[in-house]
């Protein structure tokens, strides 16, 4: 078993650590790190900024239940995931809410609904969670993403950004009149059309398909968000339901946190080559997602970056960690981040493939859905 200890903050593998005379605690990183090309990672971080397209620090969406009953306790594991943040280089993280998450039930095969939402409980778990994500940033300095400006002006670490998010269409109810005061009110940048809950949107990857992909109300909501300059984010959706967003859209897509179908892991999660070069083609990005489905190391995630770079190209790579709200995860902290990036450039991954993945193709991405808005 591989294990860790912590040298400046980073985990680090037994070697270096028994080199200090500490004793490790396990950890599954599943590969012994380059101190040169970690070197190389902390430099190219400070100067470039990593973003995660997806993920949930702290669990924010877990707080916003009406049945959990933490409080403070939560607020103080969001804040040690913004320390992490601050230690991994990371420039902005995607921080969800979770639109369907009072529905929803775990099973042994994942996750599913396990009841109907109640008359107005989906706008207002929206809101709820809306709030508490604004209560984070401000409780920890973060500064709120609003533009792709703001985004630039986040770099290595010391003051990282949130992009507030949504995972799930659900609070709006198939009415994308309520998508401008996401925008506007409540500072939304990325909303993934649908989650586990298969909503008035559109079918999902994981329940029976109801519409063939997007329904009318998907369909106008996808062109609303284009015309809002969001980001539109399929992750979850079906395969069908993706090809027909990048058709209404008319501009590029995200699918944030994904892996590529193969013949010895064929998950429901994962999306086809097909539909991956189709993001790509698109101009699109498809984020690396570091679940436990098919691996259990960083080095895992590391060779899950390949795989996907071979299938799109090094521009449509992009960071979707899932980070806390993912199933048994490959990448468990932030604090990893710089260690990933040294395995990536030691087996010879490239600096500018490197600045790609880490946040400069979801930089570009962000830039030009923002400009191309309407309204």
């Amino acid at each position: 078993m591989h294990r860790r200890t912590l040298l400046g903050g980073l985990i680090v593998t037994p070697v270096a650590s028994a080199a200090l005379g500490q004793t490790p605690a396990p950890d599954p990183i599943g590969f012994q790190p380059d101190p040169e090309q970690l070197a190389r990672a902390m430099t190219l971080l400070e100067h470039h900024g990593a973003v995660d397209t997806h993920a949930h620090p702290g669990r924010t969406y877990a707080r916003s239940l009406a049945a959990d009953p933490r409080g403070a306790e939560a607020m103080a594991f969001e804040t040690r995931v913004v320390a992490d943040m601050r230690v991994g280089r990371l420039a902005a993280s995607s921080f969800a809410a979770v639109a369907d998450a009072s529905v929803l039930k775990p099973t042994a095969a994942g996750m599913s609904v396990g009841r109907d939402f109640q008359p107005g409980e989906a706008l207002a778990l929206y809101r709820r969670q809306i709030a508490d994500l604004h209560q984070v940033a401000a409780v920890n300095g973060l500064p709120i993403v609003r533009t792709p400006d703001d985004l630039d002006r986040c770099t290595g670490g010391g003051a990282p950004g949130m992009i507030v998010t949504v995972e799930g269409g659900d609070f709006l109810s198939g009415d994308p009149a309520g998508l401008a005061a996401a925008r506007d009110r409540d500072d939304v940048r990325i909303i993934t059309l649908v989650h586990y809950r298969p909503n008035e949107l559109a079918d999902n990857q994981t329940s029976p398909a109801r519409f063939n992909g997007l329904s009318p109300a998907g369909l106008a909501g996808v062109r609303e968000m284009a015309r809002l300059g969001l980001v539109i984010d399929m992750a979850h959706a079906s395969e069908p339901a993706v090809r027909q967003a990048m058709e209404a859209a008319g501009g590029p897509l995200l699918c944030s946190h994904t892996h590529i179908k193969t013949a010895t892991y064929d998950h429901p999660r994962f999306i086809t080559v097909e539909t991956a070069r189709a993001i790509a083609a698109g101009g699109g990005v498809v984020g690396s997602w570091p679940s436990g489905f098919g691996g259990s190391t960083l080095k895992d995630f590391a060779d899950r970056i390949f795989a996907l770079t071979d299938v799109v190209g090094p521009r449509h790579v992009a960071l979707g960690t899932d980070m806390d709200g993912n199933y048994r995860p490959t990448m468990s902290s932030y604090r990893q981040l710089p260690l990933l990036v040294s395995e990536l450039l030691r087996r010879g991954y490239g600096e500018d493939t490197v600045i790609g993945l880490v946040g400069g193709n979801f930089r570009r991405l962000f830039r030009a859905n923002w400009a191309a808005r309407k309204g």
